[in-house]
């Protein structure tokens, strides 16, 4: 059964809210006059391939508070690894010194 979050839990999201613009490629658009086509869109990376979720414009400030909140929440982690990193190697220079 898949796990499914708690309505209250935070929402984390993973990439960056970028805006798409572009060309429709129709010759009498507005878009052939320079004033392109945009939407909202949440990109990522997943399994080497970048990926993109089509935002609407109510939900563009709810996805950049769940990029910012997975942004602290790696922070937080990546300073907890460098300080477990630091234990284990003075774990293993202690080892070292005791077997001389």
């Amino acid at each position: 059964m898949p796990r499914t979050s708690k309505p209250d839990a935070p929402l984390v999201a993973r990439g960056t809210v970028i805006k798409l613009r572009r060309l429709c490629g129709k010759p009498n658009c507005r878009c052939a006059d320079g004033r392109l086509h945009e939407s909202w869109a949440l990109s990522y990376s997943l399994e080497g391939r970048t990926r993109m979720v089509p935002l609407s414009k109510e939900v563009v400030p709810v996805a950049r508070l769940a990029v910012k909140a997975y942004r602290k929440q790696a922070q937080r982690l990546e300073a907890q690894a460098l300080q477990g990193m630091r234990r284990l190697r003075a774990m293993v220079a202690a080892g070292k010194r005791r077997k001389t």
